[in-house]
């Protein structure tokens, strides 16, 4: 007999790749996906950014391209976890069983309303996978090596709730979830739990990860809060958290430490929101990336002004951004064409104008006083200003809105999750920390040479991808369909998806869902619509529908400049740069 401690798991089902450095690797089952989960975790590969396991399903996203070939290999011969079985911990949830959709699922499930409560408090409920929002698991019943207990087979309900309250306890298909915090849903809801599911000043911040095991103990039921007391309950809430945050702005924050004044907003703009390199590493519980959407841009803004490539600056929505200078300040444009406008408070120093065409990746000068305009767009959609130091706090108009702008390691805003630091507003006072030995400002005319991701003038612009991981589920008429089109960007597109309208793309029967899955920046899904979504920075990091290819890094930058109306073509390349094209039908 092996030694369990040497054995290997069995190799995955199939191996795609997914986009430029990752693989997404087909498994039997969610308790092989948890097996095999647990033992990347133990061997901790050096080059292994994101590990998201899912319902029958393995993402591993590498640094580089070269990285691929090495995953896909590691998973083929992977040895046994000596912890597969107690890695994820136990956990036990109190909950109330009183939910508005308790006594239809009992009925759903053939069974009378306390038998459903002694079944569901009785079984072990383990966490297969994080999505949907940060913090909400998925918990299958039973041993996931094992079916046992009821099937738990609840369909969602045929109309969503518009909200649903934080702690709601909820079935579908065969998994029970709890909301973290208030959001649509169209889950059956049985029962509330007071459990803090999520919290971003704990580590880990999520109560429960992938492998966790989970009991449920019933509880008997207390007077719900009024709104008024919840609404106060919330604003102490808040206050509290921003102590550090005030202790920080007004009286330092300790060693190491010097953030100092440099811009107020003047006028934000349709929306300003301040945007790093991200926060990579949680998206197996529900946590996304986010950072800036063209991240190109960020760069070549930080390069700029001197400051570290991923440093936190202003993502500008269009313009115009108006803001005035409260001390000697450095900044620098990236991003989409636009005017920047550059009014000296000193009358004796003549004003800037810098016309769209010339103005990005310049170092500009201001002075206290100084008062600077950037935008409207000229050309693309989002504008990108570094400010020398990077951008570390927020002084906001009311002290108890003060915020530290770092959660989870990153200073981004996730639209989709509400993390991070709030959209800003007039009055916000932007802080900045040291300089770090930077040279004087380049002279006018020394801009940062411009890049290929930058929004070309174009009538169709092409977005590189690369084809898979699920594009065989829709077949070669789907995938040249998807390539044939000049596609027109929709209205409702944001950060968390770009909707892309044009002729349906074909969808085989059977293939419009598939089992929850890890999703990327950039992958393409093919809803029933037949319409494509391609997922930006803030993407859900599980998703039902097949993707059908994922765009390129370069292709993302380009994508973020791309506003409402814009048409747009894809175009395939292997990973290398090399294009290909599918072949002619016979």
């Amino acid at each position: 007999m092996k030694d369990r401690a040497t054995d290997t798991l069995p190799p995955p089902l199939r191996v795609h790749r997914a986009g430029e450095t990752s693989v997404l690797a087909e498994y039997p089952d969610t308790a092989a996906v948890l097996a095999a989960a647990a033992a990347v975790r133990a061997l901790s590969p050096a080059h292994l950014l994101e590990l998201v396991p899912a319902e029958r399903t393995l993402l591993l996203h590498g640094a580089a391209p070269r990285d691929v070939r090495e995953l896909a290999d590691l998973l083929s011969q992977l040895p046994r976890s000596a912890r597969e079985d107690s890695d994820g911990g136990e956990a036990s949830i109190g909950i109330v069983y009183d939910g508005e959709d308790l006594e239809e699922v009992a009925e759903l499930l053939g069974m009378s309303k306390d038998v459903l409560i002694s079944a569901h408090s009785g079984a072990t409920w383990t966490v297969a996978f994080g999505g949907f929002a940060p913090g909400f698991p998925y918990l299958v019943a039973g041993d996931p090596h094992e079916a046992s207990g009821p099937p738990w087979e609840v369909p969602r309900r045929a109309e969503p709730r518009t909200s649903v309250p934080a702690g709601a306890v909820g079935l579908a298909s065969r998994y029970c979830g709890i909301y973290p915090r208030p959001s649509p849903g169209g889950w059956q809801l049985i029962g509330r739990s007071d459990a803090p599911l999520f919290d971003v000043h704990r580590e880990p911040p999520a109560l429960l990860s992938p492998g966790t095991r989970v009991r449920f103990t019933p509880q008997r039921a207390a007077s719900r809060p009024t709104a008024a007391t919840a609404a106060a309950l919330a604003r102490a809430a808040r206050e509290a958290a921003a102590v550090p945050a005030r202790l920080g702005l007004h009286r330092g924050a300790g060693p190491g430490t010097s953030s100092r004044p440099a811009l107020e907003i003047l006028s934000p703009g349709p929306l300003a929101l301040i945007e790093d390199a991200g926060r990579p590493g949680r998206a197996s519980i529900g946590v996304s990336r986010s950072g800036a959407f063209d991240r190109g841009a960020l760069q070549r803004a930080n390069r700029a002004v001197g400051n570290p490539s991923g440093a936190a600056a202003l993502e500008i929505l269009l313009g115009p951004l108006a803001l005035r200078a409260a001390a000697p300040t450095v900044v620098a444009v990236s991003g989409a064409q636009a005017p920047v406008r550059i009014g000296r408070g000193d009358d004796e120093v003549g004003d800037v104008e810098l016309p769209a065409d010339a103005s990005r990746e310049r170092a500009l000068a201001l002075d206290p006083g100084d008062r600077i305009e950037v935008g409207p767009a000229a050309d693309g959609l989002r504008l990108v200003l570094a400010v020398r130091g990077g951008i570390t706090q927020v002084r906001r108009q009311d002290p108890a809105d003060d915020e530290l702008l770092e959660v989870l390691g990153a200073r981004s805003r996730d639209t989709l999750s509400d993390l991070g630091p709030d959209p800003l507003q007039a009055g916000d006072l932007l802080l900045v920390g040291p300089e770090r030995g930077l040279d004087a400002v380049p002279a006018a005319g020394d801009a940062v040479p411009p890049s290929s991701a930058e929004h070309p003038d174009e009538d169709t612009i092409r977005i590189a991808v690369l084809i898979g991981p699920r594009a065989e589920l829709l077949g070669d008429e789907a995938v040249e369909a998807l390539l044939g089109t000049d596609w027109t960007v929709r209205q409702e597109s944001d950060r968390v998806g770009v909707r892309l309208d044009g002729p349906v793309l074909p969808v085989p029967s059977g293939a419009a869902t598939v089992p929850s899955e890890p999703m990327l920046p950039g992958a393409v899904q093919v809803p029933p619509s037949g319409l494509p979504v391609v997922f930006g920075p803030d993407h859900p990091t599980t998703g039902g529908y097949p993707v059908i290819a994922v765009v390129t890094r370069e292709g993302l930058d380009r994508l973020a400049q791309a506003g409402p109306g814009t048409r747009l073509r894809f175009v395939t390349t292997d990973g290398d740069g090399t294009r290909w094209s599918p072949p002619a039908r016979r």
